[in-house]
């Protein structure tokens, strides 16, 4: 091992103009083999930690987010001598969702915490990456090689050490795509190429381990940003024609485009082919605005038994559905068992038509084989399901009113529908609205977004909390406000989130739903809470009470107050649209309201 000080390296230059760099920042991943090998260091030595902090600039990676700690102290120590920028979040929960959050932005996040007492802390984050295809690298300093011999040989525990040798390299394992340790520093190119191009290739999370001796070891400096195109399967002509003569021959054949289509950069492509088919088409809960839902055909969003009954008629009762990079949750389960005769799912670089097998097939050629196809709209197909209109109401129309429970009418608060429909009008191309797991996140598939990638979800995970952590990422990575909507019992979980918001001056709009309730949890045990009076909360489901604008004054906000009608919200909104900083709204709801597509069963 290196006693030397960390030397300084070439400054970084963000997105490299060859094209592979540049398809690499995007998460683009198509074209020629990859070549399995590691590209070719450089000459020059380097550093362990700037090795990492290098590979990581090339491919778009601008921020580190993390909690410093002993083990990971010295690559947050390099950084400065970088152009690599470091946020240190106020929980390690945090720096998980705020590196996912810049990772669905920019197409590669990072995150560094302690071994151990930080990282398993990271795991909901990492998990929800992981089942979100969302490319988040893990980089970790672990246990020394005396370490281990003194653990091993006498029984002497290292710094959070459960007794066992690779405790945080066998959990990740179970929750990213390649998971590595690095003992040595001639180590280090092979098992952090191997992760980034990994998790570029997958759009999944992956996990470097570095042994903390090596830290400051002097290894070859990276070459070229890294090969990581994928290569076509050799099916995807023949799939492309089999495909479009499902759709051809169907009465009422329909689209549904899926996140991988984000992932991947591929959103140019696919609003091509929706062009072209003239079908038309909804999004996953997941891929929102996936392309512009101004984009003619536009139905809805589709997000199982609880999306609105006109857009559950077209996909549901399509009689051939292209189902495009989509995750299928929970939500999609009756989608997938009950209609396999009529799906045709393109998902994780592979294909299935029908009842039949699954074949490998990567996205990106396919949608061009697609293209290729000849196709003769037809617009009886777009006449029978033109959208009523794109604001909030209009797309609600077709559901019900929500049931009221007697006596309720009394009760002070807003209603969720009158929250979401004020945001939907509120929203411009300025903005990008982050959801979270609660009663909103229904009526949220109706906000009116303008243009790509305004919206995100933790829909398949739907982790509580998750959105006011991810918005710290979400904002850092991109020049557009967040405006985060998340309900009482989640905004508890990652409360703390404010402070780095308010440190980093991010110009964020956080919205608090406050039923006093984990409602959505009471929902599923039991609905009748909100339409009946007499029905008592759930007793463990009663949140403590919290003074948010209080809270967030005291985390560094200006702006925090607290609204129970609708006017107040009006106004509150209009003034954080010119705020300099972030803005808290904490918006009282009606106990036992629910929005009107939770209608009884």
């Amino acid at each position: 091992m290196s006693d030397d000080e960390p030397g300084s390296i070439s400054r970084r230059q963000f997105l490299q103009v060859s094209a592979v760099s540049l398809t690499g920042a995007a998460g683009v991943l198509t074209g020629t083999a990859l070549n399995a090998a590691t590209a070719q260091p450089g000459t020059a030595p380097t550093t362990v930690a700037k090795y990492i902090l290098t590979r990581l600039s090339q491919h778009g990676v601008d921020i580190l987010f993390g909690v410093p700690g002993a083990t990971c102290d010295p690559l947050f120590a390099a950084a400065r001598d970088t152009e690599m920028a470091v946020v240190v979040n106020s929980s390690d929960l945090e720096a998980g969702y705020a590196a996912d959050g810049f990772a669905r932005m920019r197409g590669l996040g990072a995150v560094a915490v302690t071994y151990g007492v930080g990282t398993m802390s990271l795991l909901p984050a990492i998990g929800g990456a992981y089942a979100e295809r969302s490319p988040v690298v893990i980089v970790n300093g672990g246990p020394s090689s005396e370490d281990l011999r003194l653990q091993r040989e006498f029984g002497t525990f290292f710094s959070h050490s459960t007794g066992r040798e690779k405790t945080d390299l066998s959990i990740f394992r179970e929750v990213t795509e390649y998971a590595d340790r690095a003992e040595k520093a001639s180590d280090v190119p092979r098992v952090v190429d191997t992760a980034i191009r990994t998790a570029l290739k997958s759009q999944r999370p992956v996990y470097i381990e570095i042994a903390k001796h090596i830290w400051d070891a002097r290894c070859p400096a990276p070459g070229s940003a890294l090969d990581v195109t994928i290569a076509p399967s050799g099916q995807e002509s023949r799939l492309a024609a089999e495909i479009v003569e499902r759709l051809r021959t169907a009465s009422r054949p329909a689209l549904l485009l899926g996140i991988e289509n984000q992932r991947y950069g591929l959103e140019d492509a696919v609003a091509a082919l929706v062009e072209k088919f003239s079908l038309p088409w909804a999004t996953t809960m997941l891929a929102k605005s996936v392309i512009p839902e101004q984009t003619a055909g536009f139905v809805g969003v589709y997000g199982g038994a609880r999306a609105v009954p006109s857009v559950k008629k077209i996909i549901e009762g399509a009689d051939a559905l292209l189902a495009i990079g989509c995750v299928m949750g929970r939500q999609y389960r009756g989608l997938v068992t009950q209609g396999r005769d009529k799906l045709i799912l393109i998902a994780n670089q592979s294909a299935r038509v029908g009842r039949g097998p699954a074949v490998k097939a990567t996205l990106a050629p396919l949608l061009a084989e697609l293209q290729r196809q000849p196709w003769q709209p037809k617009p009886e197909h777009h006449e029978r399901t033109r959208l009523p209109g794109p604001s909030f109401r209009q797309r609600r129309a077709s559901a019900p009113a929500a049931p009221v429970a007697p006596g309720a009418m009394a009760e002070q608060g807003l209603t969720y529908d009158e929250v979401l429909e004020e945001v939907s009008g509120f929203l411009d191309e300025r903005f990008i609205a982050i959801t979270d797991t609660s009663l909103s996140m229904y009526p949220a598939a109706e906000l009116n977004i303008t243009g790509r990638k305004g919206f995100v979800c933790n829909a398949v995970w739907q982790a509580i909390g998750y959105s006011v952590g991810a918005a710290v990422g979400v904002g850092l990575a991109q020049d557009r406000r967040p405006l985060v909507i998340c309900g009482d019992g989640g905004f508890q979980m990652t409360a703390q989130s404010l402070s780095t918001m308010a440190r980093r001056k991010l110009r964020a709009i956080v919205i608090v739903l406050d039923n006093g309730t984990y409602g959505i949890e009471q929902w599923l045990l039991d609905p009748r809470f909100f339409r009946d009076t007499a029905t008592p909360l759930k007793p463990y489901l009663a949140l403590n009470r919290w003074s948010y604008a209080d809270l967030a004054k005291s985390l560094g906000f200006s702006a925090a107050k607290t609204v129970g009608a609708l006017p107040e919200l009006r106004q509150l909104l209009a003034d954080a649209k010119d705020s300099p900083g972030p803005v808290l709204i904490h918006a009282l709801i009606q106990p036992r309201d629910v929005p009107s597509v939770l209608r009884e069963a």
